[in-house]
């Protein structure tokens, strides 16, 4: 995110997140390197220069279909608090520009000197926007937090090998770890630290409930402005930031949930970036003020079964489901050549995917033979099996503004009524619908994942290990199984990168078979851009993570530009 600022101070490489980071492959390859820097701060005055040498000014309106949750990094869980607490906090480090290694961001550099152990560095001179300086203990505290189960961190994982962390001086950490697997390293970078001496009275249990939750004291590039529930938040450049302050004066994430108003609003200049559905593309493209921009798809929409609820407790009704679901129609109807059906939960771009696992095939015969021989029969012909005078009734929930997901969902419905399965869609408000999901109210939910190429252990281990039903992590489904456990145990430690290979090629035909997480689609990442911003970069998956680098040339800006600058 700040990587090129750094390049010209000798910064090296790499970065992280939940989901989605880089470097090389869990277990054999996971890159990590030392040496650079990167911030953010309130206030835009021009005689403060910005790194990348470009006019200080401007205003990026971003439309969302949904509000920010959290923007506490311990405790946030959604896409949007995602986003903007990575403009607001700096992470110990992140991706580089190849999304294949690592860079410090809070750390100045880190180093091994034995397996067991991390030294960490923290930058010095780097502080919390309140003018605190961030220390060692910031760091420290942090990870203990974190990896307390009372404070419900949705990332305790990326902390769960840690057996020990201590401040040896002010800007010096030590950690001590129980695996020795290069993802364990790098899921640690992952930890974004939070200010200890504005969070150390509160109860971890209270963490997400605090007002800091609300009104967050960071240490990167943008600094909290305002928050508007339901409506908008707002960041400012950081003008103290010590590689310089971002181009942009502020950034505003305005919540639009219906896909259309969002096209409006930037076709007629309201807005000025947003994701669009495949159909919107051709009206972007025709555009005079508007460009497509794409991004990596790394992220496979899937539905989860809830492994408490029935009938979706039974293997051979989440296999039948998938065979009775014709994902190659489903994603041709919705994306045209655009799309790509997703037949692993692990997408094909990342290394640790195998072309050689069986995907479960749509086959509707397969479908009925294996639902009558778990009992499940038309007995009063209605078309609808039954088992036990139970008829088999799947209820799948989605948010009402995620239009693409429940288009798909009434092409399933269709499907699977085919082979005797009634599919019931359950449309609600975006936060109902994560707060059931979270507490593992649903059936069955249609959400995705977007992975971290550099850290696809820890979230394997989030996503399929015991361990991490919640509370303890967003294993949401509660997907149980002693052989995926073992398999992501040995993967968490393996160095080999062969034997590395083998073990992911072994997890991921195991979680298939299982179906506990039944992939439909992989996210096809179309963002509409208004053509006034320069310097536009998507490295990744998401508009975010190189908007530090974007501005608006003085010819090209509107008066809420100017605006923002006075």
């Amino acid at each position: 995110m700040r990587w090129n600022a750094w390049a010209r101070r000798g910064s090296a490489a790499a970065w992280t997140l939940m989901l989605a980071v880089a470097a090389g492959a869990c277990g054999g390859g996971d890159g990590a390197a030392a040496g650079r820097e990167g911030a953010g701060e309130e206030g835009v005055g021009a005689g403060h220069p910005t790194f990348t040498g470009a006019a200080p000014g401007g205003t990026l309106i971003f439309l969302a279909e949904g509000d920010v949750d959290d923007l506490n990094p311990l405790t946030f869980d959604n896409t949007q608090s995602y986003q903007i607490v990575h403009l607001l906090f700096r992470a110990l480090a992140r991706r580089d520009s190849t999304l294949s290694n690592y860079v410090p961001d809070l750390l100045e550099s880190w180093e091994r000197p034995d397996p067991s152990t991390v030294i960490l560095k923290v930058r010095p001179n780097l502080k919390w926007h309140d003018g605190q300086p961030v220390t060692a203990e910031d760091v420290v505290f942090t990870i203990q937090r974190q990896q307390d189960s009372a404070t419900a961190s949705p990332r305790q994982a990326d902390v769960a090998a840690v057996t020990s962390a201590r401040a040896v001086d002010p800007q010096t950490v030590e950690v001590k770890l129980n695996r020795t697997g290069p993802s364990t390293v790098n899921a640690l970078l992952e930890v974004i630290p939070v200010p200890k001496h504005l969070l150390e009275n509160v109860e971890p249990a209270q963490m997400r409930f605090h007002q800091f939750s609300q009104k967050p004291v960071g240490n990167g590039l943008f600094r909290f402005g305002e928050w508007t529930k339901g409506q908008q938040i707002t960041v400012v450049a950081n003008p103290d930031a010590p590689e310089g302050r971002p181009a942009l004066d502020r950034i505003v994430v305005r919540v639009v949930p219906d896909a259309t108003a969002r096209l409006t609003q930037l076709m007629n200049g309201e807005g000025d970036v947003a994701k669009i559905t495949p159909e919107q593309r051709p009206q972007v493209e025709n555009a005079p003020n508007l460009h497509v921009q794409g991004a990596a798809q790394v992220r496979p929409g899937w539905i989860a079964f809830n492994q408490q609820k029935a009938p979706v407790n039974e293997a051979a009704v989440r296999r039948a489901f998938l065979m009775a679901v014709n994902r190659e129609q489903i994603v041709q109807a919705q994306f045209g050549e655009q799309g790509t059906p997703a037949l692993s939960p692990i997408p094909p771009g990342l290394r640790e995917h195998s072309a050689d696992v069986r995907p479960i095939p749509h086959d509707p015969n397969a479908a009925r033979q294996l639902l009558e021989q778990a009992g499940w029969r038309d007995t009063n012909g209605d078309g609808i099996r039954e088992k036990n005078g139970q008829p088999l009734r799947i209820e799948v929930e989605v948010s009402s503004a995620d239009q693409m997901r429940k288009d798909m969902l009434i092409f399933m419905q269709q499907q699977l009524r085919q082979v005797g399965i009634d599919m019931a869609i359950r449309e609600m408000e975006r936060a109902s619908w994560v707060e059931r999901l979270r507490g593992r109210e649903f059936m069955a939910s249609f959400w995705g994942w977007g992975w971290g190429p550099g850290v696809m252990g820890p979230n394997a281990e989030m996503l399929f290990h015991s361990r991490s039903i919640p509370p303890a992590g967003p294993n949401f489904a509660g997907y149980s199984n002693p052989r995926a456990d073992a398999l992501i145990d040995q993967i968490l430690v393996e160095n080999d990168t062969t034997r590395a290979r083998g073990l992911w090629k072994q997890l991921e035909q195991q979680v298939i078979e299982d179906a506990v997480y039944a992939p439909i689609f992989l996210d096809p990442e179309f963002y509409a851009v208004n053509n006034r911003f320069a310097n536009v970069k998507f490295r990744g998956p998401e508009w975010w993570e190189d908007v530090i680098f974007w501005s608006v040339p003085e010819h090209r800006r509107l008066p809420r530009d100017r605006a923002a600058a006075r």
